[in-house]
């Protein structure tokens, strides 16, 4: 019972904060999307969930039709485009590859179904413990590919590709990646093709 009059009270008063932001600024002009993009590049937990509720909350009031984003999502995608290919030179195409390969895992069955359970999958990306990705700080580049690929668009347009690392592995090269400073990386298919049969 204290549970559920906490979950009501909370929900309460993310509504009665959205409602005061949202009259800060027409409601035509509030754009929560930009509140959760500078909450991801100060990797604020407490204000980009609060944006993402009043989005969601001016969503449902206003019909519109566009892609749900969870803010952790946001955060963790940018976190892996800004710590995988953060290197200012390296193309827009390289880093959507990247934060593609960890969304194409999510929906693989191969993988786990979350973007923190992939990012913290043991022997991948960045277990909980890591310091450095916890108090990282993506580039607002790195969080704005993060929301057009949260929100749909693709460059690989390849769900079997769910490797990507600094030699071939799985069931073959998809892309192969080269930077003078960096080096190879090689976006590879799954080993198992069979999953992923339209």
């Amino acid at each position: 019972m204290k549970n559920l009059f906490l979950s009501a009270l909370c929900a309460a008063l993310c509504l009665l904060s959205c409602a005061v932001s949202a009259q800060a600024v027409a409601p035509d002009e509030s754009n929560f999307m930009e509140d959760m993009i500078r909450a991801a590049c100060a990797n604020d937990l407490q204000a980009g969930r609060q944006a993402e509720a009043c989005r969601a909350e001016k969503i449902a009031q206003q019909d519109l039709e566009v892609a749900p984003v969870a803010f952790e999502d946001l955060l963790l995608l940018a976190k892996i485009i800004q710590a995988e290919a953060g290197s200012a030179w390296l193309s827009e195409q390289w880093k959507m590859s990247v934060g593609e390969v960890v969304l194409n895992r999510v929906a693989s069955p191969e993988f786990p179904n979350t973007v923190r359970e992939v990012i913290e999958q043991p022997g991948q990306y960045y277990g909980p413990s890591s310091t450095f990705f916890r108090n990282l700080r993506p580039s607002e580049e790195a969080a704005r590919l993060a929301q057009r690929l949260l929100e749909g668009e693709r460059v690989l347009n390849e769900p079997s590709v769910v490797f990507q690392a600094n030699f071939p592995l799985g069931g073959g090269v998809f892309l192969h990646l080269i930077d003078s400073q960096l080096g190879s990386t090689y976006l590879c298919y799954s080993a198992h093709p069979e999953l992923y049969a339209a």
